[in-house]
């Protein structure tokens, strides 16, 4: 069956009223004018009035047509314009992808476009978190101020017509969003929205993202809901390709934490692992070292197992997973050959909230303070613990070693290095060292701190 476009079918129309108008003219000229018994003059005067109707009847209807197409050309014109708007619009989000693979920034410029492309007041893109796929992650809006975010509050759960696009992922297109069974009203300070078109954006049959456009005078039509579709399928694109990038890069910058890792184990541990063993040798196999040289030699070791300590939890750092203080300190003991002698009493598991900084301090603490009740006190069983409250950490290196006399803490503590050391850092962190001990009764070292660091 042969289709017959419009345009064809204007020229047909008007190529049917001329011929139409030809005809009828001989037709009452010759029925009519031709019978009347007047003058030929008056006869052709008669044919000119026909004429002219006919011919205004004709100009009227093909100005008409004219008129029609007209308008439709506009009309083409301007769908023209905004499919290029579009493409514009999500090719700037394509360079920034390119450029910047921020994909908040990918979000917030789509979101940009999208608002005026289709006349709304307001715009907005969910995305939905990896955990639950039912919950809104992040919330990304256009055309609130800061101020009206902030008055709103808390970001949207995914309830309500904002949860229905989600659940169904169908486009919902409604001229008053009250009157829709799932909406639940809005919160405190919300601006008033009435027309709505929601949607979700599409990726080989993932969901990236849901796009929300509001307040659009008159209402969205038909059209601008198929050129919305047409957006989200593009924008999807251009969101996925910015995580994809984005991927990529946290891969290699993963990679490259990993190669600086195997470096640091293979050659700089390792060394300094051979120096610590070098100078254990000659301590065990010179009985006759001066005092002085054996105290030396021992401050020596004991700073390159410091430092091996530092560098084995940077390395750690380095990897995707977080730092556990547990782990590391039990790591350090065995290193150490304190494995055996160490008995560790963790009451909870709130250590495993630090950051790696936090246990890198910690951990280079209870070395020194293990070796300290080792060298020092001579003790032989020793208890590292751990408990938190809601409000506070808390850290303690206990011994059964000689102790030392309550008046001398304060002292001790101002002028040994490894003390000194524990207290910089605990005050680092915000918190506090307390040491206590008796001849006899061995050595308590405590250390609290914050839940919330200080700041200064």
């Amino acid at each position: 069956m042969v289709r017959v476009t419009k345009g064809w079918r204007d020229r047909i129309l008007a190529t049917l009223m001329a011929m139409a108008g030809v005809a009828l003219t001989v037709f009452v000229y010759t029925h009519f004018i031709s019978t009347l018994h007047v003058r030929h003059g008056y006869k052709l005067f008669y044919l000119g009035l026909v004429l002219v109707f006919f011919t205004g009847v004709f100009s009227f209807v093909v100005f008409g047509l004219l008129e029609r197409q007209q308008t439709q050309l506009e009309r083409t014109n301007e769908e023209l314009q905004r499919r290029r708007d579009i493409l514009q619009g999500l090719w700037d989000a394509t360079e920034m992808a390119a450029d910047k693979p921020d994909v908040e920034g990918v979000l917030q410029r789509i979101v940009d476009v999208a608002r005026p492309l289709f006349g709304a007041e307001y715009a907005a893109m969910a995305v939905l978190s990896d955990e639950d796929p039912s919950q809104i992650q992040s919330f990304i809006t256009s055309g609130l101020s800061d101020a009206m975010r902030d008055k709103i509050g808390a970001l949207p759960t995914g309830r309500g017509l904002l949860g229905e696009v989600i659940r169904t992922k169908r486009v919902i297109r409604l001229d008053d969003m009250s009157k829709h069974p799932a909406s639940s009203g809005f919160p405190p300070h919300h601006p008033p929205m009435n027309s709505f078109l929601g949607l979700p954006l599409l990726y080989q049959g993932a969901v990236v993202g849901h796009l929300y456009l509001t307040n659009k005078p008159g209402g969205f039509t038909e059209q601008d809901q198929a050129m919305a579709q047409l957006f989200s399928r593009q924008a999807a694109v251009v969101i996925s390709n910015a995580r994809l990038y984005q991927d990529r890069e946290a891969w290699a910058t993963v990679e490259e934490r990993e190669r600086i890792g195997r470096e640091l184990h293979d050659g700089v541990l390792q060394t300094l692992y051979g120096l610590t063993l070098s100078l254990e040798f000659i301590l065990d196999a010179n009985g006759g070292l001066s005092p002085e040289l054996r105290r030396e030699l021992n401050r020596i070791t004991e700073t390159l197992s410091l430092t091996m300590t530092d560098i084995r939890i940077y390395i750690q750092s380095l990897g995707t997973s977080p730092v556990d203080l547990l782990v590391a300190v039990r790591d350090m003991l065995h290193r150490t050959g304190n494995g055996g002698e160490v008995e560790l009493e963790f009451h909870d598991q709130e250590y495993r909230s630090l950051d790696s900084d936090a246990v890198h301090d910690l951990v280079l603490t209870v070395q020194e303070a293990v070796s300290n009740s080792k060298r020092h006190g001579h003790a032989e069983q020793i208890t590292v613990g751990w408990e938190s409250t809601d409000w506070e950490y808390h850290l303690w290196v206990e011994d059964n070693g000689e102790g030392f006399p309550a008046d001398r803490v304060e002292t001790t503590s101002r002028q040994h290095f490894g003390l000194a050391n524990m207290q910089r850092r605990i005050e680092r962190m915000g918190g506090t060292m307390d040491v206590s001990s008796e001849p006899g009764n061995g050595t308590m070292i405590q250390f609290r701190w914050p839940r919330t660091p200080l700041t200064h």
